[in-house]
C-alpha cells in the first residue's frame, strides 16, 4: 500500500509538472516572448526501477549453553519500484552540475546456516539452516554529479558521474529461534529474531539519460544508472558489510525551469 501511495503521488507530480511546463508555453506564444535561450535551470523527475538484485552476508559467533556456535547469514536484496528527483545547473551547453535525490523501498530474503552447541555435551554442534522472507531494506540517495551534455535537433543526451551519499535500513538477524525437544540432538529451524540496523555509506553514481523535447520546456526521458556504496553495521558486537545501489532504470520529465537569455 505505502508503495502504492508514493507510485500515485509520483504520477500525479509528473503530469503536474508537465502541465504547468506546457501552460508556460502557451503564455509565451500568445504574448510573443522573444525566442528562449538555453537551457540554465532543469529539474528531473522520474519513475525509477531498481535492476537485478545485490547480495551481501556475514558469520557471526554465537554462544549458547557456554559454549560457541556459528551462524551463517547470506542476504538477497530484490528489486523494487522507486522515485527520482533532481535539478540541474547548466553552466554552458556542454556541462551542467546536478543534485540528484532517489529512494527505493525493498525486500530481502535472509538464508540461514547455524551450528548450534548442545545443552548436555561440549563439542556436539547441531546443524540447522533455514530461510526467512520479507525482510526490510530501504535505501535513498543524494549525490552530486557532474553532467556532460549534447544531443541534435529535439534530442537530448546527458552523460553524468559523481559522489553520492546513501542511507539505509536493513533488517538483520541477530539469532535464529530453535525448536528443540528432549533429547535435544536435533533442531528445527523457528525464524529469525531481528533489529533494523541503519547504515549511512558514501559511494558514487553514474547513468546516462535521453529525452526526446515534447515543448519548448518539456522533454520526455529515460535514464539507466549505477550506483554503490558500502557500509559496516554492528550485529551483537560484529560487523556485517551491507551493500547499497545497483542498477536503476527509470522514464519521466525534465523540465526547464530557466533560460539563458537569449542572443540579440
Amino acid at each position: 500500500m505505502k508503495n502504492l501511495d508514493f507510485q500515485t503521488t509520483l504520477a500525479l507530480g509528473l503530469v503536474l509538472a508537465g502541465t504547468l511546463a506546457s501552460a508556460q508555453d502557451r503564455i509565451s506564444a500568445i504574448t510573443g516572448s522573444p525566442a528562449p535561450g538555453d537551457s540554465k535551470i532543469e529539474a528531473g523527475l522520474a519513475f525509477s526501477q531498481s535492476l537485478g538484485s545485490t547480495t551481501f552476508g556475514a558469520t557471526q559467533t554465537i554462544k549458547d549453553y557456554a559454549e560457541d556456535g556459528t551462524l551463517r547469514s547470506s542476504y538477497k536484496v530484490g528489486t523494487a519500484p522507486g522515485g527520482a528527483f533532481d535539478l540541474q545547473y547548466n553552466l554552458g551547453r556542454t556541462f551542467g552540475v546536478r543534485a540528484g535525490f532517489q529512494v527505493f523501498s525493498r525486500k530481502s530474503t535472509g538464508t540461514f546456516e547455524a551450528q548450534v552447541p548442545h545443552p548436555f555435551f561440549f563439542s556436539r554442534l547441531r546443524n540447522v539452516s533455514g530461510a526467512q522472507t520479507d525482510m526490510g531494506f530501504s535505501q535513498s540517495a543524494i549525490s552530486l554529479t557532474a553532467v556532460y551534455r549534447t544531443g541534435s535537433g529535439k534530442w537530448r543526451i546527458n552523460v553524468e558521474g559523481g559522489p553520492a551519499y546513501f542511507n539505509v535500513n536493513a533488517t538483520i538477524a541477530d539469532r535464529i529461534t530453535l525448536g528443540e525437544t528432549y533429547p535435544y540432538d536435533t533442531v528445527k529451524f523457528g525464524g529469525v529474531s531481528s533489529s533494523k540496523k541503519k547504515v549511512s555509506p558514501i559511494g558514487f553514481v553514474v547513468g546516462v539519460e535521453i529525452g526526446r523535447e515534447i515543448s519548448k520546456s518539456v522533454a520526455l526521458v529515460a535514464h539507466g544508472r549505477f550506483s554503490q556504496g558500502t557500509g559496516d553495521v554492528d550485529v551483537s558486537g560484529q560487523k556485517i558489510s551491507i551493500k547499497a545501489g545497483g542498477g536503476q532504470a527509470g522514464i519521466g520529465l525534465r523540465l526547464t525551469l530557466a533560460r539563458a537569455k537569449a542572443s540579440s
